[in-house]
């Protein structure tokens, strides 16, 4: 698996070493946020390889500097979902994708590919959205630099206020980052 991570984060120098980033602190998070340790290997397990899917996506949209269309962030939207197509091919796989594709996922609603909401999101996908969302926003990406620590933080914590991620898992991400 994680040489499957590495190969996908090959895609874009954007990205090198951020699935194996996410994989790693959504472990140490899970733990935290108090699942057990089968659970916080599973977590880990689909962490490397929840970006999968932006296989299925043009370099073109993952590198562009500026705003995306709306086409474009279509196109983003559907690589959670291409993640699970590609892991349901095989049984041994199949329950990495059942968490990854939920990695964009928000409890309000709002995030994708299906839109779950509160409950339907399971709670070792929202230790992996929040160290997703915390790993992406502490690096570089064509479109801005990487935030530093503490407005990583900051950001992570209004998207709990606004009822985006779950608190426990937001607070879960920050304590293992450090």
């Amino acid at each position: 698996l994680e040489a499957i991570a590495d190969f996908t984060d090959l895609k874009s120098p954007w990205t090198i070493g951020h699935s194996r980033g996410v994989a790693d602190l959504a472990a140490a998070a899970a733990k935290l946020y108090g699942l057990s340790d089968d659970d916080a290997k599973l977590v880990r397990r689909a962490g490397l390889v929840h970006d999968l899917g932006r296989l299925g996506v043009s370099n073109a949209i993952w590198d562009k500097p500026g705003p995306l269309t709306e086409a474009e962030l279509e196109r983003v939207r559907l690589h959670p979902y291409l993640t699970e197509r590609m892991l349901h091919q095989s049984a041994a796989l199949a329950p990495l994708g059942e968490i990854a594709v939920q990695h964009r996922e928000r409890l309000d609603g709002s995030g994708y590919p299906r839109g779950l909401a509160g409950g339907a999101i399971s709670r070792p996908a929202r230790v992996l959205g929040a160290a997703e969302a915390y790993v992406s926003m502490r690096e570089p990406r064509p479109h801005r630099p990487a935030r530093p620590a503490q407005d990583a933080a900051a950001e992570m914590r209004a998207e709990v206020r606004a009822g985006r991620l779950d608190g426990a898992a937001v607070d879960a991400v920050l304590e293992a980052a450090g």
